[in-house]
């Protein structure tokens, strides 16, 4: 699914623009299911809605099954700035505790703190 999460990544920044923070992780009690975690510029009202329209698209019902949550978040939120300090292509692989949440697994596909 990771490979998948990538298509969403390229789609929406060709669609959108560019993202401070597109992060998908298996955290607290969701240990085998996706949250996503986003931030970027250019985020309003409707971009939930349109994230959730994107991931329908690229996956299967299936697929969709395995994610549990969909964050969108203002750079200024503490779990974003957390985030951040991953570089981009950063793969957590061990538990960590990160804004108070226990991340069991996590794909950092966009990390850029400079937009």
């Amino acid at each position: 699914m990771v490979d998948k999460f990538r298509a969403v990544v390229k789609k929406i920044n060709k669609e959108k623009g560019a993202m401070n923070l597109f992060a998908i992780l298996k955290m607290d009690e969701f240990t085998d299911k996706w949250t996503i975690i986003l931030s970027a510029p250019w985020i309003k009202d409707d971009t939930f809605s349109y994230v959730r329209d994107v991931l329908i698209r690229n996956f299967t019902p299936e697929e969709m099954n395995n994610i549990a949550r969909l964050g969108i978040f203002a750079k200024n939120e503490h779990i974003v700035g957390e985030l951040l300090k991953y570089k981009e292509g950063a793969i957590i692989s061990e538990e960590e505790k990160i804004n108070g949440n226990l991340v069991h697994e996590a794909y950092i596909l966009v990390s850029n703190s400079e937009i």
